[in-house]
């Protein structure tokens, strides 16, 4: 009975070790630093060379904002003689317009003219803004700081002639030279009724069309 007794209690120990090494678990201290303060320190002995790069960044991000200028710019020429002309407005209707109920209200094809329901609260001149004639006849003729007229470009730098003129100026893009049928500058978009007038202004010309 006393070997029996003996036999069992080295094993008995030996489990309530394993036992509570199997709960416990092994622990060991972490070699690496924390991500975190790894981070932190690498920012701290870098911050001079990090700052210089973010200033490069945004220095550059700048430069291509004020140089930003469309691709697809259509190169519109002088006006050799004063012009003016209607294009046609007629928007004809690319697909099926349905309404909740899936009948169609506007089919493909349908066409109207869009001045038929709205108004253009401004008139909109178009100009080289490489042209330093035509920036001067915007200002000659109180084009410029008015509500009543929105400047768009044929060419040029936006940020450079709106700097010159202290005013917001936009790229004429080509939706806009295609649907007014725009080939020369400068030119004076103006809605009448329920049609635009589109004027082309020859500025080497004795008499210039009157605003």
């Amino acid at each position: 009975m006393k070997i029996i007794i003996f036999f069992l209690v080295p094993i008995f120990l030996f489990s309530s070790t394993l036992v509570k090494k199997y709960e416990t678990g092994e622990t060991f201290q972490f070699a690496e630093k924390d991500m975190l303060e790894e981070i932190k320190s690498h920012i701290e002995n870098n911050r001079t060379q990090i700052e210089n790069k973010l200033e490069e960044y945004k220095k550059v991000a700048k430069e291509k904002v004020n140089n930003y200028k469309p691709a697809d710019l259509k190169k519109l020429t002088p006006a050799i003689k004063n012009n003016t002309f209607y294009p046609d407005m007629t928007y004809t209707n690319p697909n099926n317009v349905y309404d909740n109920n899936g009948n169609i209200i506007y089919p493909k094809g349908f066409q109207f003219n869009p001045l038929d329901y709205q108004t253009l609260p401004y008139k909109m001149i178009v100009i080289d803004g490489n042209s330093k004639a035509q920036l001067d006849w915007l200002v000659e003729n109180n084009y410029i700081d008015n509500m009543k007229y929105m400047i768009l470009l044929s060419d040029g730098n936006y940020q450079e002639v709106g700097e010159k003129l202290k005013q917001p100026v936009f790229y004429a893009m080509p939706k806009i030279t295609e649907k007014f049928n725009l080939e020369h500058t400068p030119s004076i978009i103006t809605q009448i009724g329920n049609k635009m007038e589109v004027k082309e202004i020859c500025l080497s010309c004795k008499e210039e069309v009157k605003k």
